[in-house]
């Protein structure tokens, strides 16, 4: 693992258990962690090692074996039975999760329930954990481009809140994700962001980077991080991974970099009884 540690960034660590390597953020209370793709038993070279999802070329018990590997390493749990799932859709549903299995589609969760683990699926989009110590609720949110601009952070935070949270307490780790260096968009993406967010918005985080191309740099990251703010929490709660996923295709699955052709990586969560 000595060859990972030059990848570890702060406020980002980068644990590894029997193999599995992923990240956490230290000021999330709570057991979580942003998976990397090494540490399990997939041999395809695009999913090489530990892809988590369903359909991208794994036998089902490869991908249940990784997520059994990526669970105990986290959670120290098997975790299957317990983890909370979902067909993501790029859209800025979340929903409450009382137990492990398969939710309705949408794009993340939220509970106050001891055991469960909830979980989003990510591959270049930004996963975001939120998490209240004082009223121990927990949250995971799968946020695209699309779900970002449908203010997902923000709804993650007002479902939380509605169970009785201060914004002022919640603690969030916006994930690794593609970076403005890598995820390169057309003048259509600039005017999506700006009709659904405002001008100011767009000119924000949709910079130029060809004028004559028309092409911009997207910072959907930073979206999050403004979208997060602007619902309360406090910058200085809030820990934003700034690794790349295309940039380090070693570590991380990148739909971008890949031409599609990846494994899929997980975020997770799960409240236990001691923390």
């Amino acid at each position: 693992m000595n060859q990972l540690l030059t990848l570890t960034s702060d406020p980002f660590v980068l644990c590894e258990r029997d193999g599995v390597a992923y990240y956490r953020a230290p000021n999330l209370v709570f057991p979580h962690g942003f998976s990397t793709r090494m540490g399990g038993v997939s041999t395809a070279p695009h999913l090489k090692s530990l892809n988590l999802a369903y359909g991208r070329g794994d036998e089902a018990s490869v991908v249940e074996e990784n997520q059994r590997r990526f669970f105990h390493a986290v959670f120290h749990v098997d975790g299957l039975s317990n983890a909370a799932r979902r067909e993501q859709i790029h859209s800025a549903d979340i929903v409450y999760a009382d137990k492990g299995g398969i939710y309705p589609p949408g794009d993340g969760f939220f509970t106050d329930t001891p055991g469960v683990i909830l979980t989003v699926k990510i591959a270049d989009c930004v996963p975001i954990l939120l998490a209240d110590p004082q009223r121990r609720l927990i949250a995971a949110l799968h946020a695209g481009w699309r779900g970002t601009v449908s203010g997902i952070a923000r709804k993650g935070v007002e479902a939380l809140c509605d169970m009785g949270a201060d914004p002022l307490n919640i603690q969030a780790a916006v994930g690794t994700s593609i970076r403005p260096c890598c995820y390169e968009v057309r003048e259509d993406f600039y005017d999506a962001i700006k009709d659904e967010c405002g001008e100011a918005f767009a000119e924000r985080f949709v910079t130029v980077r060809d004028r004559d191309a028309k092409t911009f740099s997207a910072d959907v990251a930073g979206m999050n991080l403004a979208i997060l703010k602007e619902a309360g929490v406090k910058e200085e709660n809030i820990a934003v991974s700034p690794l790349c996923t295309a940039c380090h295709g070693d570590l991380f699955f990148s739909h971008r970099a890949s031409k599609g052709q990846r494994g899929t990586m997980m975020a997770a969560i799960m409240l236990d009884e001691t923390s």
